[in-house]
């Protein structure tokens, strides 16, 4: 989808890969209206405001959703989405796909001027300048979201704290986060929860994801 303005996108997901120039993502390319419940395990290619589910994030919610493709760009480059406007919302989501680009790379999200909460990357993250384990470079805010320093190669981010991969698979991390996080064995969801985990044995996952 190249953009959806004034279309809720929600309990969808992409395959495959997505190439372009601007405004890249996974699923939508330009979001001006809620984006939730959805997934991406696109491969996406692009330039600039390159996301591995949102290219660029316009004064819109991105919620309870999740991308795991690699992505690859040049200037405001994210795991989840490129380039997170003002007004605009991450929660409650990730990505775990790897990030390569040169400025503004971030393994959640490449430029953040809006608001990030209560999400995590764990994804291989690389570049040249205002590199970040979960955000390349912030002028919002950053609250309770966390990334993989072992597994993203990064020791910094503009926002957001970095874990090992135990801590990350703690669910002990995201309690003292306030996280809506419960513990659940294998194979089983307890969806009155948004977050479920198996302790010490996976990341966080969407209680909707199984």
């Amino acid at each position: 989808m190249g953009g959806n303005d004034g279309c809720t996108v929600s309990n969808s997901y992409s395959t495959g890969s997505v190439t372009g120039a601007g405004w890249v993502g996974g699923l939508v390319g330009a979001a001006r209206s809620t984006v939730s419940n959805s997934y991406s395990t696109c491969s996406v290619t692009g330039d600039v405001a390159v996301g591995g589910l949102v290219g660029w994030n316009e004064a819109a919610p991105v919620s309870n959703s999740y991308s795991v493709g690699n992505v690859t760009g040049e200037e405001s480059v994210g795991g989840l989405v490129g380039l997170n406007a003002e007004v605009s919302t991450v929660e409650n989501s990730y990505s775990t796909g790897s990030i390569t680009a040169d400025l503004r790379v971030g393994g959640l999200v490449g430029f953040n001027k809006g608001t990030v909460s209560n999400s995590y990357s764990a994804g291989s993250v690389s570049g040249t300048q205002s590199v970040g384990g979960l955000v390349g470079h912030s002028t919002g805010t950053v609250s309770n979201s966390f990334w993989d320093i072992e597994t993203s190669g990064q020791a910094t981010s503009t926002g957001g704290t970095g874990k090992t991969t135990t801590q990350m698979q703690d669910i002990a991390t995201f309690l003292g986060a306030a996280w809506e996080i419960i513990m659940v064995t294998p194979g089983v969801t307890n969806p009155t929860f948004t977050w479920n985990i198996v302790d010490s044995e996976t990341y966080p996952f969407l209680s909707w994801e199984l």
